[in-house]
């Protein structure tokens, strides 16, 4: 009987674990986004590149960093259809805009901002999330996860 029940509580934290390793939590999304502050700090544009090319060092299951330029324009972003757009003008899937809140961002501190969009993938079903946001030489960069 307390081998069943022993194997009955492994089984439930093996399946918690597994569920846990499908999406980044909001300590790997905040351990990410000091990875491509000290990237923007030794080379910005080799960073950047890094994250345009979705390099596993900048691309984790659902989580990815994006960075904004000192004009505002998306600089970095592994969906290379989103290099250009305004960041300023973000919108979230329900329509909020949450760019003032982006746009706050200040060097050497980490803020939040909560947002609904689908996770990377096939099913576009808006999720909330919250991403980790700094600014760094200029860039203004954040990486979010689901909560």
């Amino acid at each position: 009987m307390i081998r069943i029940i022993l194997s009955g509580v492994a089984s439930v934290l093996f399946i918690q674990a597994a569920i846990g390793q499908q999406y980044g939590t909001a300590s790997e999304a905040r351990a990410m986004l000091e990875r491509v502050v000290s990237g923007i700090k030794a080379d910005s544009a080799a960073t950047i590149e890094k994250i345009n090319k979705s390099d596993p060092s900048f691309s984790d299951r659902d989580l990815y960093p994006t960075c904004a330029g000192p004009d505002g324009k998306m600089v970095a972003n592994p969906n290379r259809a989103r290099l250009g757009l305004v960041q300023k003008d973000s919108k979230d899937a329900s329509g909020k805009p949450y760019r003032e809140e982006l746009a706050r961002a200040q060097e050497g501190l980490f803020s939040e901002v909560s947002y609904l969009s689908p996770r990377p993938g096939a099913d576009k079903t808006p999720v909330s999330k919250v991403a980790f946001v700094t600014k760094i030489a200029g860039y203004i960069c954040l990486v979010g996860c689901s909560p």
